[in-house]
């Protein structure tokens, strides 16, 4: 009396825990001997790495390192803005009780605050308190069920669900090498001083067994010209670049997600055909992660009974994801900043150095509200002979709506934000307009608890334990009773109970209806 379940396989991702974490990272950075000693701090900066993240028994573990990017007028006469770079290892743990070292950790991390403090000339501490957000995410291989049979009726109730099934994911390594030319009308490199790169215009498209991933490298410098007076100058340099990827088991259509991380920059000041240190070589190490999946709809048993035997199903509740919308949009911002009065005024603004970070993100009656700040780093050159460089910092506001059609308060939203523009204009020595191009990625996803059966024994019936039925069976229709609850009561079928009662459609059933239910004869085991 054996039953044949039918299933279908759904891989999953589920999300089992997430926790938002810090961490303090904090080093002495040691004056290199070929560098002059510290008269004063300019800026101080830095970029949050993470190199591994192991996953482990109720825990994740997570090494990375702070680069550290500093800016400083030297003592002496020589008065030219300097720069060291230095790097500070972490290793930091976060407890998540459900965690197993089957599972996979995404890391997104970011500095929220630094400070320093020089300790002499040629020593200063550096704390950085490093943001980072876990998921811990652990791969479900569901069987669903999509049909139960055998040699006796056998009734199913049926139930649409829709996931995403993960169809691959991989990651790869690969490098980026360019040499980017000095712009005309900019003097040569004496002396790199910064340099900021980020990831912008991220694209991924999937064709049969590949994704092509595509993205522009943004590399800002800041540097000394190579003339008398060691005026600093700013370039910047957009590198496109395409990888192409193989990818077992996709095609063409799919969703696929990717994120790209860089692990590592080198940099090397060469000579162009004139002799001129006017090319900066660049090779840029990066990561790309890709998760491919299609969204799919499947219908599964919700119950199942039979009038002749006895069915016994085993169940187990699973939270399935269902993507409602993932969209790209962007949103200009636009800021007058004025310089305090205890602040030497602006001669020439050497370069603008903008930061978003996302303070609140809601969902609710069809739109995502994302609220954030810009942190706005303003490096310039001063009206004043004591100070002739100074940097101010100020954060700018910002707040975007998204429409996105049945986002609800109980959904949840993936945000990310980049700036993917920045300029300015002094309108007067204290007052400077920037104006950002903000680009903001959102998913919202709809998370629905779903009961899979996982099991299904059947067994004869027996007769002596079923209490004695009348030959005729009046039922009154009960507010929230279907045809499948009453047919399962009384161990018939919805065919037979419509077709008793001449009911058009068995949908449809109105609280204090007469249902006539008719009596079978069940087989003894």
């Amino acid at each position: 009396m054996a039953l044949e379940l039918t299933k279908e396989l759904i891989n999953i991702n589920q999300v089992v825990a997430e926790e938002f974490t810090q961490t303090l990272v904090e080093g002495d950075i040691i004056v290199p001997d070929v560098k002059p000693d510290i008269l004063r701090i300019l800026q101080v900066d830095g970029v949050a790495i993470i190199n591994n993240k192991e996953v482990q028994q109720d825990k994740v573990i997570i090494s990375g390192m702070v680069n550290f990017k500093i800016l400083y007028v030297p003592d002496g006469t020589d008065k030219a803005v300097k720069s060291i770079n230095a790097n500070s290892n972490f290793t930091h743990q976060i407890d998540v009780k459900s965690a197993r070292q089957n599972m996979k950790a995404q890391i997104e991390s970011d500095i929220e605050h630094i400070e320093f403090a020089m300790i002499n000339s040629r020593k200063l501490n550096v704390k950085a308190v490093v943001s980072m957000d876990c998921k811990v995410l652990n791969t479900l291989n569901l069987d669903m069920v999509t049909d139960i049979t055998g040699e006796e009726d056998v009734q199913v109730l049926k139930k649409n669900v829709k996931a995403h099934n993960i169809v691959a994911e991989g990651n790869e390594q690969f490098i980026i090498r360019e040499d980017m030319e000095v712009p005309a009308g900019k003097p040569s490199i004496k002396d790199l001083l910064k340099i900021d790169t980020k990831i912008t215009g991220k694209d991924v498209k999937v064709i049969n067994n590949k994704v092509v991933v595509k993205g522009e490298l943004n590399v800002c410098t800041l540097y000394i010209g190579d003339m008398d007076d060691n005026s600093i100058q700013f370039m910047e340099h957009e590198v496109p670049f395409t990888e192409i990827f193989d990818l077992d088991g996709v095609k063409e259509g799919m969703h696929c997600d990717l994120e790209f991380d860089i692990q590592d920059i080198y940099f090397n000041i060469k000579e162009d055909s004139d002799g001129e240190t006017r090319v900066l070589s660049i090779e840029a190490a990066l990561n790309a992660a890709t998760r491919a999946s299609e969204e799919v709809a499947v219908d599964i048993v919700a119950d199942s009974y039979s009038p002749n035997i006895d069915i016994k199903l085993e169940k187990k509740t699973y939270n399935i994801d269902e993507i409602v919308d993932d969209s790209k949009t962007q949103t200009t911002i636009k800021q007058v900043i004025d310089l305090p009065a205890d602040i030497p005024d602006i001669a020439q603004v050497y370069n603008v150095v903008t930061k978003p970070y996302i303070t609140e993100t809601t969902v609710d009656n069809g739109k995502v509200v994302v609220e954030g700040v810009i942190d706005t780093y303003i490096l310039y050159l001063a009206d004043s002979e004591e100070n002739p460089v100074y940097s101010y910092k100020q954060e700018i506001p910002f707040k975007h709506n998204i429409d996105v059609k049945g986002a609800a308060s109980d959904m949840a939203c993936d945000v990310k934000v980049e700036i993917n523009h920045c300029s300015y204009s002094m309108n007067a020595a204290s007052e400077v307009e920037v104006r950002c191009i903000v680009g903001v990625e959102s998913k919202v996803v709809k998370t629905t608890q779903v009961e899979l059966i996982t099991k299904a024994d059947a067994a004869p019936f027996n007769i002596k334990n079923e209490k004695p039925s009348p030959s005729i069976i009046i039922y009154f229709v009960q507010k929230g009773d279907t045809l499948w609850k009453i047919a399962k009561q009384y161990r018939t079928t919805i065919q037979e109970i419509a077709s008793a009662n001449d009911l058009e459609n068995p949908d449809v059933l109105r609280p204090g209806q007469q249902l006539l239910i008719p009596k079978r004869q069940k087989k003894v085991g």
